[in-house]
């Protein structure tokens, strides 16, 4: 009878066995990320295109879809991820309802540097910036009798605008999440608005309106 050894016993599959297959597929987290991003990313392509998004929604809709997969995942032992998205997001929408939702502003209108200088009503516009910093220069603009309305808004950044000295102006600004300053008054912090009427040097007859808004950065008005 032969008595040689029997060789041990190696590992499932042999030495050279390939590592086992994962077949659980990418991260629950970067699933929804991804998926996340691109909605974003088609909210603000309509919204450049003159659709109107109602941003406002997009928060709280994005907070339930993670918190429906974060109890999916947990089944798994995979929440982790998810839930910093969800406390993430929930830190953002808390911000947004405690500014009044003053975040939710047209982004729309292009990226970078922009300079107006209106001379007269018929050349003013409805002003729009996505994000970077606009200048509205107002000094020259022939202001007719009655009220004059002009309204600017942008996204993330800064908004500048610089009036007449020799009319009526009545300001409304306001930054979701930044800085206010109007004619020498400042406020800062989320939700700074300042409202503030001059007429120095003008007259009742002639009454700019300026009504200014950015969703994250500063406005400042000035003569």
């Amino acid at each position: 009878m032969s008595t040689e050894p029997m060789p041990a016993a190696g590992p499932p599959g042999g030495a050279g066995a390939p590592p086992p297959t994962d077949h659980h597929g990418p991260a629950a987290a970067t699933v929804l990320v991804g998926a996340l991003l691109v909605l974003v990313g088609i909210g603000w392509l309509l919204d450049a295109s003159g659709v109107r998004v109602p941003w406002r929604a997009v928060l709280p809709a994005a907070l339930i879809a993670v918190g429906l997969a974060t109890m999916a995942g947990a089944v798994r032992g995979r929440q982790h991820g998810l839930m910093v998205v969800g406390i993430v997001l929930a830190a953002a929408l808390s911000v947004a309802v405690a500014t009044d939702w003053e975040l939710d502003v047209p982004l729309g209108g292009g990226v970078g540097d922009r300079s107006e200088q209106p001379s007269t009503p018929a050349g003013l516009a409805e002003y729009r910036l996505g994000v970077g910093s606009f200048h509205l220069d107002l000094r020259q603009l022939q202001v007719p009798d009655g009220t004059t309305t002009v309204e600017a808004r942008v996204g993330v950044g800064e908004l500048v605008v610089e009036v007449p000295g020799d009319v009526s102006v009545e300001v409304d600004a306001r930054s979701g999440l930044g800085n206010v300053q109007v004619f020498g008054r400042q406020e800062s912090g989320p939700g700074s608005r300042v409202r503030r009427s001059s007429r120095d040097g003008g007259s009742g007859d002639r009454r700019l309106v300026l009504d200014l808004r950015v969703g994250i950065g500063q406005v400042e008005v000035d003569r």
